[in-house]
Parts: structure tokens; sequence; C-alpha cells
């Protein structure tokens, strides 16, 4: 379990973090790939979840200060509300803190490693795809551009996702809510026009809990998960940007 931030130190990381890692990587190919990011983004800060750091603190250490900062659990219960998500959905705790850290700090999720993209495929709701190799700035430019995805979706996605919840838990319907965040995830595509091909490998991925948490939990079950934790729910469920890098 991570231990809390006040306030002013998570206001300061939601402020200048670019990115929160994902990776099942390990040893020297953990560090490989992070190697590349500090050689380039080294002026961008990149956030390290409890579970990454915790499982490869000798590799991570090495880099940690530039660019990579450290991410602790900004609000109490959050650890709490990670277990409860793991039981109802059954995803690993690693893809749900990952997930949920991004959107609480309101940022892309950056995912080193190829295969390691397929572990977040219950979340993917979306993509977009790729059909060369990406230069050094193509990678800057649509990591800047992820991060306004992410951003730009924040107040009305996660405004969205506790309407449906509330609506769910009462044994109402939400189809009409989660086909219209579908729908502005289509239109957000556009964003990436300079690199999105028909075919190709994955770049981008769209990130989206709260599908699943539709399709799994009953209202008992959300009503349970919703109790004392109203404001909290909704901040782990933005729709989430995230770039894959191989």
């Amino acid at each position: 379990m991570s231990e809390a931030w006040g306030l002013h130190i998570y206001a300061a990381l939601v402020k200048n973090l670019r990115g929160v890692i994902y990776s099942c990587l390990s040893g020297e190919e953990l560090a490989e790939k992070l190697s590349w990011l500090k050689k380039r983004f080294r002026y961008r800060r990149l956030g390290v979840t409890p579970s990454l750091l915790g499982a490869h603190k000798e590799v991570v250490g090495r880099f940690m200060g530039s660019p990579l900062v450290e991410l602790r659990n900004p609000f109490p219960g959050l650890d709490e509300l990670l277990s409860a998500y793991e039981e109802l959905t059954g995803l690993s705790p690693a893809v749900l803190e990952a997930y949920c850290y991004s959107s609480i700090f309101v940022s892309p999720l950056l995912v080193l490693g190829r295969d390691c993209a397929h572990e977040l495929a219950p979340l993917v709701v979306d993509m977009v795809r790729v059909g060369r190799d990406l230069t050094d700035k193509d990678y800057k430019l649509h990591m800047r551009i992820a991060d306004y995805t992410v951003l730009d979706f924040y107040p009305w996605a996660t405004a969205s996702a506790r309407q449906a919840l509330m609506a769910l838990a009462q044994g109402l319907g939400a189809a009409d809510i989660l086909e219209e965040r579908k729908r502005r995830v289509a239109q957000d595509k556009r964003r990436y026009w300079r690199v999105m091909s028909e075919g190709g490998r994955d770049f981008l991925l769209y990130l989206d809990l709260l599908p699943l948490l539709a399709e799994r939990t009953g209202p008992e079950e959300l009503r349970a998960l919703l109790q004392g934790r109203e404001e909290l729910v909704p901040a782990t469920l933005a729709i989430i940007s995230a770039v894959a890098v191989p």
C-alpha cells in the first residue's frame, strides 16, 4: 500500500506531469526503454507508479529525477478502490493502477514494450495505427497531442462516468452515455492524422474502464462501490490515451 501525499505535491505534479509509465518488461529490457525515454524526453516529467517502482526498484532507480518521478497515492481510499476494481473486473493490479493513476494525474499512459500493450486489451475501446517507423519528432509531437486528448476529455469524461454509474446503480441503463464516449473517441482520432494508417501496428490506444464496469457489475455491487466514494470513483474513470513504445 502506498503512502498518501499532501494536496500541494499532487497539484504540482498534475501541472507538470506528461505521462505515466506502464511496462511488463524487466531487467535490461526495461532499462533500455527507460534509457530511450531519457535521451528523448529529458525535460518532460514522467511518472512511475508504486507497483512498477516496487517491482523494479534497482532498474527504475537509475532514471529517477530526470525524467522519472515517483507517483504516490494522492487520495485516501484509492488503494481500497483499486482492490475493489480488481475484484469486480478481474484485471491485474498493475493494469488497474496504471490506468487509474493516469486518470487521477490527468496524464496519458506510456506503454513500454510491444507485447505489454496486449495486457491493456480489456480496456481498449479504440486505437490509432501507424504503418511506418516513427521519428523522434513524431513521438514528441504525438505525446503532446496524447496529453491534450486526456486533458480535453477529462471534465466531461469523469462527469459522464459518474452519471452512468449512478444510473446503473439504480438499475437503469447507461447505453447512451457509453455510446457517446465511443463516438467522441472516434472523433478524437482525427488529431493523429499525420501518422494514422489503416494498417500497421497499434500506436495509440484509447482506454476506458467504464464499459467493463457496466458489463461485469450489477446495481448492488455498484452501490457498494460508490458508497463513500462518490467523488473519488469518477476521478479514476477518465478516457485515457496510451502511447505504445515498441
